[in-house]
C-alpha cells in the first residue's frame, strides 16, 4: 500500500514520525523448540472418542519475555506476537517497552520487528502491549502495535510486515483509559479517508466501556458514541460492574461485538452504526464465574461465538445466528479431568469452525470449596496450558481437538491461577487462525527458565507478578481439521 503527498502531509502535520526497526535475530528452528503434550485429545460431550484425523500439538517460544500476550496473522501467514519486557518497583509497573516479534514459517523462528528510531524503541512506556493485524483486499495488510500509557497510547503502524513503521503518539481518542482493544471491520455508514476500514479502539475507564474509532487508518480517532457497557448496571440488581470487557470484533456487515463479563453474567454488547448505539444481550442464564475477559468471535457467515467460564470455573461455548439476540444452549468444551479453568480467549474463520484457549488445572481444589478455598490449598496446583479446536461448532455436540502447550511434568503455572489475573500471565492469552485453516494460541510460561520464587511448589504465598520467568510460548494444532 502506498501513501500520497496529502496523506504524509496529514502525517505531519499530526505529529507521526517514521521509525524503523531494528534487523531481525536468525536462528535454528531448534533453539524455538520447546515440548508440548504431543497427541491432541478428541472429545465430544465430555467424552474421548476416535477420530479419522490425529492432531498433535507443536509448541515454540519467541525467544523472549511475553506477558498478556496478543497474537495476530496477517493474510500472508507472517505471525506476530506482542514480546513484554516489563520490571516491576514496589507498587508499581513500569520499565522495558514491549518488543513485537515476527515469524515467517508457522512459529518455528521468530525474530524482532520492533518498531525503533535511532536505535531505540519508540514506544518507551507500556502497561497493556497489544498487537493487531488488519487484513486488506489481496495481500495487503497493515499490522498495528498499540502500548498504552497512563495518559493516552503509542501506536505504530506498518504496511511492509513490520520492515518500517509509522508512530502515533496519541493514539486513543480519550485520555485516561486502560485495558484496551484494537480491531477494525468495514464502513458502514462514514466514508473512509485514504484507507478501506474502520479501525476501533476500545477501553475501561471505569465508569463505562467507551470506544473511538478513527477513519484513516489509524492517523486520528475520533469518540463514537454512546459506551457499550457503563460501569453501573441497574437491570437484575448488578451493581457497580466497571468497564472492563473483552476484545472486540467486527462482522462482515460492519456489526461490532464486545464481550464481557457483567457483574457475573455473560453479555455481548452489539453496535449496527459503528458504535453511536449499542445493544446490550445476555449470551446464557448461567452465570460468569472467573473474574477474567470473556471473549467473543464470528466466522466468515456472521455466526457468532462466545465463550466464557461458568459458576464451575470451566469453559463454555454459545452461539448465535442472529446477530447476538437469541443463543444457542451452552456446551461444555473442557475436556475429561479439567478441574477449573482461566483466561479464555476464542477465534473463529470458516464456518462453524473455531479456535480456542485457556489455562486449566487438573488437581485443583476448586470443587467442593470454591470460592473461599484458601491460598494454601492451592499449593501443590499446576495448571497446563490448552488449545482448543473444532470444524463443526454450530453443531449441537461438536467434536473437539484439545492440545496439551506442555507437558504435564513442566507446569506453565504453579498454585494459583486467577479468578481474573494469573500472577507472570496477567489478564489474558489470545489466539488466531490463519489463512492457512491452522490455530495459532498465544501463551506464558511463568516457571522458565527454571523455577523461580512465585513459581515454586514450596513457596505458600505465590510472590506474585514479576517474580520469576515469564517466556512467550506459542502452539499450533498439527493435524486434525482445517478451519478454513
Amino acid at each position: 500500500m502506498t501513501f500520497s503527498p496529502q496523506t504524509y502531509a496529514r502525517i505531519a502535520a499530526t505529529g507521526l514520525v517514521a521509525a524503523m526497526l531494528v534487523s531481525g535475530m536468525s536462528a535454528a528452528a531448534d533453539e524455538f523448540a520447546r515440548p508440548s503434550g504431543g497427541r491432541a485429545v478428541v472429545h465430544q460431550d465430555g467424552k474421548v472418542v476416535r477420530a479419522a484425523k490425529p492432531a498433535v500439538a507443536k509448541t515454540s517460544s519467541i525467544g523472549h519475555t511475553s506477558l498478556e500476550p496478543t497474537i495476530a496473522i496477517d493474510s500472508g501467514g507472517e505471525i506476530f506476537m506482542t514480546a513484554g519486557s516489563w520490571t516491576e518497583t514496589p507498587g508499581v509497573r513500569s520499565g522495558g517497552a514491549t518488543e513485537i516479534v515476527r515469524s515467517s514459517d508457522g512459529a518455528k523462528t521468530w525474530s524482532f520487528v520492533t518498531p525503533r528510531l535511532l536505535g531505540q524503541n519508540h514506544q518507551r512506556v507500556s502497561l497493556d502491549p497489544y498487537v493487531y493485524v488488519d487484513d486488506l483486499d489481496g495481500d495487503n495488510s497493515r499490522v498495528f502495535s498499540i502500548d498504552l500509557t497512563a495518559a493516552c497510547s503509542y501506536m505504530s503502524f506498518s504496511d511492509d510486515d513490520g520492515e518500517t513503521w509509522l508512530t502515533n503518539p496519541l493514539a486513543c481518542g480519550r485520555p485516561v483509559n486502560d485495558h484496551q482493544t484494537l480491531f477494525s471491520g468495514p464502513p458502514v455508514s462514514s466514508p473512509t479517508v485514504q484507507y478501506p476500514n474502520v479501525l476501533y479502539y476500545c477501553w475501561n475507564d471505569v465508569a463505562s466501556s467507551a470506544c473511538s474509532k478513527s477513519l484513516d487508518g489509524g492517523l486520528t480517532f475520533h469518540p463514537t458514541g454512546a459506551p457499550a457497557f457503563v460501569g453501573y448496571d441497574t437491570a437484575d440488581d448488578g451493581g457497580f460492574c466497571g468497564g472492563l470487557h473483552g476484545h472486540g470484533v467486527v462482522a462482515h456487515d460492519g456489526t461490532i461485538y464486545i464481550p464481557r463479563e457483567y457483574c457475573g453474567r455473560p453479555f455481548v454488547s452489539v453496535s449496527k452504526d459503528e458504535g453511536v448505539t449499542w445493544t446490550n444481550y445476555r449470551v446464557s442464564k448461567k452465570a460468569a464465574n472467573g473474574g477474567s475477559d470473556t471473549s467473543v468471535a464470528v466466522d466468515k457467515k456472521g455466526n457468532v461465538y462466545y465463550l466464557w467460564l461458568g459458576e464451575d470455573r470451566l469453559p463454555y461455548i454459545a452461539t448465535s445466528s442472529n446477530e447476538g439476540k437469541k443463543w444457542s444452549k451452552p456446551i461444555a468444551v473442557a475436556p475429561p479431568g479439567l478441574k477449573e479453568a482461566n483466561l479464555p480467549s476464542i477465534d473463529a474463520r470458516g464456518v462453524g469452525k473455531i479456535a480456542l484457549v485457556y489455562y486449566g488445572s487438573e488437581n485443583s481444589p476448586y470443587e467442593p470449596c470454591e470460592e473461599d478455598c484458601p491460598q494454601l490449598d492451592y499449593i501443590k496446583t499446576t495448571w497446563n496450558g490448552y488449545l482448543t479446536i473444532s470444524a463443526n461448532a454450530l453443531d449441537k455436540s461438536p467434536l473437539l481437538y484439545t492440545g496439551l502447550v506442555n507437558k504435564r511434568s513442566e507446569p506453565l503455572v504453579r498454585q494459583r491461577c486467577g479468578p481474573g489475573r494469573c500472577y507472570n500471565v496477567m489478564d489474558f492469552i489470545d489466539v488466531r487462525i490463519g489463512p492457512d485453516g491452522i490455530a495459532y494460541g498465544a501463551f506464558v510460561d511463568t516457571c522458565m527458565p527454571k523455577p523461580e520464587p512465585g513459581c515454586t511448589a514450596k513457596n505458600p504465598t505465590n510472590a506474585g507478578a514479576f517474580s520469576g520467568g515469564f517466556e512467550g510460548l506459542v502452539t499450533r494444532i498439527a493435524g486434525g481439521p482445517s478451519l478454513n
